[in-house]
């Protein structure tokens, strides 16, 4: 008898606990916050900061609110043929939802070739070889990147 209690009790206090938990998942923030960016007149260039690719960017979540403050600047990269900068920006909620968005800004190449710039570098010819399909002849390096690490391509033909 003392055996069917039991099993009684457990079984009710595992139905709460079910419902207790598809109660807390119904009410949980899964919705990730929206950018809303503004139409800006920006060049990027090499004395372009963070605080300037932030302006004309806001971020909003239906339970949080206003997260502009929260917004960062993951990483920018470079793109020297088109002679735009992707930026790339990230944004998290309190209840850890996340959005990730580009954006493109028309580049001064010369300014950053002339003052220096570290970004990341999209088709910038890292690898010659490897876009035009050209091959390196053996013991011949590369113009760009080989000589810096010491390694060099051969030819296996």
């Amino acid at each position: 008898m003392k055996g069917n209690i039991l099993g009684i009790f457990f079984t009710i206090l595992s139905g709460v606990l079910i419902a207790l938990i598809v109660l807390a998942y119904g009410r949980s923030d899964r919705i990730a916050p929206e950018f809303r960016f503004s139409a800006l007149n920006l060049t990027y260039n090499s004395e372009t900061t963070d605080n300037d690719l932030l302006e004309g960017i806001n971020a909003y979540d239906s339970r949080d609110g206003d997260l502009t403050q929260r917004i960062v600047v993951e990483k920018v990269v470079l793109n020297r043929d088109a002679g735009t900068a992707v930026v790339y920006y990230a944004v998290a909620d309190y209840s850890g939802n996340v959005t990730k968005q580009s954006r493109v800004f028309p580049a001064d190449i010369k300014d950053i070739d002339n003052n220096g710039d570290a970004v990341d570098v999209m088709e910038d010819g890292l690898f010659p070889d490897m876009l035009s399909g050209g091959e390196i002849e053996a013991g011949e390096e590369s113009s760009e990147g080989d000589s810096a690490t010491g390694a060099s391509t051969e030819n296996e033909n």
